[in-house]
């Protein structure tokens, strides 16, 4: 009897599991991330990794602020990203979701961020949010999710 019970308990977890349409879906994240690579307006030369560069990237910062508040986000230049070679690009993780951030280069210059989101719910995956626009300093358009970004100074 004991078996038999099990047995059906068995049965009845994989029949649930097998029709869930979500059992086996493997969801997307969030994304927070801009990807970018800051060149010369003049000739495209990498300001930040090229033989001449002009800025350090080891100064730069990128935060918010809140009030009084002040949050830092970091950057990091690895990983594979599209239409830039993998040691030229800046990536930086704008979490907690944040509408303006600003980047402080290295030479003092500060530019503003002015970011754009899409929130949206789903059925398997709850919320998901990513950045698809970012405005660099109420001038330029950039899409957030279309991979590297080129920001000419």
């Amino acid at each position: 009897m004991k078996k038999l019970f099990i047995l059906i308990i068995i049965i009845l977890t994989l029949t649930f599991v097998s029709c869930s349409p979500c059992s086996f879906l493997d969801c997307i994240s969030s994304n927070y991330s801009l990807s970018f690579r800051i060149v010369s307006v003049a000739d495209g030369t990498d300001l930040v990794f090229g033989r001449k560069r002009i800025y350090d990237r080891n100064l730069f910062r990128f935060y918010s602020l809140k009030g009084i508040d002040t949050t830092f986000y970091a950057l990091t230049s690895t990983g594979y990203y599209l239409n830039a070679p993998e040691d030229s690009v800046m990536h930086i993780q704008f979490y907690p979701m944040i509408d303006t951030a600003y980047m402080r280069l290295s030479n003092g210059d500060i530019d503003t961020l002015a970011m754009s989101f899409n929130t949206y719910k789903t059925k398997c995956c709850g919320t998901i949010t990513d950045i698809i626009n970012f405005r660099l300093n109420d001038k330029i358009d950039l899409p957030g999710n279309k991979g590297t970004q080129i920001i000419k100074k």
